[in-house]
C-alpha cells in the first residue's frame, strides 16, 4: 500500500481500524471527479446558437471531415464510461462494480466482471456503455468495487467514491433491441433558470416494427433484456403511440405488455400540426402529459424524428426551453446529415425546421419569445392555461 496516493491510504485505513479487510482502491472516475457523457462533436453543436450556425459548421466540416464527421464523432449515444481501480493486495474476481444514485446502493447497477483476464491477471478496469450508461445529467452518483481476497475465502469492497455528470443534454437512452434516437426529454434548462425533470418523458423509435399489410403488427424489436429495463428501471407507465393505424395494424396493446397503458394517437408532423386536424391531435397528445398518473410515458412514432420531433419540439417550448436548445433537439436526430439543402428542396431539413418557427408566428406579437408562442399555438389547441400550468408543475424542477 506504500505507493498509494494519500487520499487511499487514508481511506484505507480508516477501513482497518473499523475492522473491514478492504483493499481494493477505486481510481476512476476519481472521487468528487465530474465525467462528461456528451461526446465533442455534440457538445460543438450545443455551443452555436443557430440552426444557421450549425447547419454553416456542418457543411464547412464536411470537406475536412475534422469534427463533426471524423471517425471519432458519435451521433444520438453518449461517451461509454471507464473504471478502474487497483487490487492493492492481490484481490481476486469476480469483481462487480456497483454505481448508484444513493450512499445506499439500494438500486445500483451492476456489472460483474471475470476473474481473469487473456494474460492471467486480475481484472483492474472496465468500460461500460449501452443501457447500463444511462446516466443522468448533472447528477452525483456513488460507485465501488466489491472483490474477494487473495485465498478467495472472504469478500472485500473499495471505499465508496462519487462522479457527477456533466450537465449537459440530451440524455440518451440506450437498450440492446433495435430501438434507437431514445433519449430523455428532460435535463434541458429553461430561459428562466430551472431545468426539465429527467426520467419523467422519454421520447424514441417504435418498440416494434411498422406492419407490412396493415393487419399484423410488426415484430417487437425489444429484447427480454430491455423490456425489463424499460418496466423496471425507468418505470415506463405509458406508451403514445404516434403512428398512423396503417402502421399499427390497429394495435390495441404496448410491446411492453399489458402492464402499460397504451394510448394510441394518429399524429401529424411539421407544417401539418398546424391544420385543423393535427392542431385537435396536438391537443389529445398535449394532455396525455396532464396526467400525473400516466409519467413516466414513453413516445414515439416510428423513427423517433418527424412526428416524434414535432411533440418534443411544443413540450419542451411550452416548459420553457430556448429556440437554441429546441432546434439543437430536434436537429440530433437527423445529425450528422443535416447539409442536405441541394435536393431535397421543400423536405430538405432546413425547411422542415422552419415549418414549426413559420407557423408559430402567426402567434407572435413584437418581443415574444418562443415559449409565448407555443402557448398561444396551444390555447388556439384548446389547451387551458390550467392543463398547461398542471405540465409544468409535473415536469419542471
Amino acid at each position: 500500500m506504500k505507493n498509494l496516493p494519500l487520499f487511499q491510504l487514508a481511506a484505507a485505513a480508516t477501513l482497518c481500524v473499523c475492522g473491514a479487510s478492504a483493499e481494493i482502491a477505486v481510481l476512476l472516475p476519481a472521487d468528487k471527479s465530474q465525467v462528461v457523457l456528451i461526446p465533442d462533436n455534440q457538445r460543438e453543436m450545443l455551443k452555436l446558437a443557430t440552426h444557421e450556425e450549425r447547419l454553416a459548421a456542418l457543411n464547412a466540416d464536411q470537406k475536412e471531415k475534422k469534427t463533426f464527421f471524423s471517425e471519432k464523432a458519435l451521433w444520438r449515444r453518449a461517451n461509454d464510461v471507464k473504471f478502474d481501480w487497483e487490487c492493492t493486495a492481490e484481490e481476486k474476481g469476480p469483481f462487480k462494480v456497483l454505481v448508484s444514485e444513493t450512499p445506499d446502493f439500494a438500486k445500483p447497477q451492476i456489472e460483474v466482471v471475470d476473474r481473469k483476464h487473456h494474460d492471467g491477471k486480475p481484472y483492474t478496469h472496465v468500460t461500460i456503455g449501452g443501457w447500463q450508461t444511462n446516466y443522468k445529467v448533472g447528477q452525483t452518483y456513488y460507485w465501488k468495487v466489491t472483490g474477494y481476497s487473495k485465498d478467495g475465502k472472504t469478500k472485500v469492497e473499495s471505499p465508496v467514491a462519487t462522479f457527477t455528470t456533466e450537465d449537459l443534454p440530451p440524455r440518451w437512452i440506450a437498450i440492446e433491441g433495435h430501438v434507437r434516437n431514445m433519449r430523455d426529454l428532460g435535463g434541458w434548462r429553461t430561459a428562466d433558470g430551472r431545468r426539465v425533470k429527467q426520467g419523467m418523458v422519454f421520447r424514441g423509435q417504435g418498440l416494434n416494427d411498422n406492419s407490412r399489410d396493415g393487419e399484423i403488427p410488426g415484430r417487437n424489436r425489444l429484447t427480454v433484456a430491455d423490456r425489463d429495463y424499460l418496466l423496471n428501471d425507468l418505470g415506463i407507465k405509458t406508451d403514445l403511440e404516434l403512428r398512423s393505424h396503417r402502421e399499427t395494424a390497429n394495435m390495441k396493446s404496448s410491446p411492453l405488455g399489458n402492464s402499460v397503458q397504451f394510448i394510441h394517437h394518429s399524429s401529424k408532423a411539421y407544417r401539418d400540426i398546424f391544420s385543423s386536424t393535427g392542431m385537435k391531435i396536438m391537443a389529445d397528445n398535449i394532455r396525455v402529459f396532464c396526467d400525473e398518473k400516466n409519467y413516466p410515458i414513453y413516445f414515439h412514432c416510428i423513427a423517433g424524428a418527424d412526428r416524434t420531433g414535432s411533440l418534443a419540439f411544443m413540450l419542451n417550448g411550452l416548459l420553457g426551453v430556448p429556440l437554441q436548445y429546441l432546434g439543437v433537439d430536434w436537429e440530433s436526430t437527423f445529425y450528422p446529415n443535416l447539409p442536405d439543402n441541394k435536393d431535397k428542396g421543400d423536405l430538405s431539413y432546413w425547411c422542415l425546421l422552419q415549418h414549426f418557427t413559420k407557423g408559430l408566428e402567426k402567434y407572435a406579437k413584437e418581443g415574444d419569445t418562443i415559449q409565448d408562442r407555443v402557448v398561444a399555438y396551444l390555447t388556439d389547441c384548446g389547451i387551458t392555461k390550467e392543463e398547461m400550468d398542471k405540465i409544468r408543475s409535473i415536469m419542471l424542477e
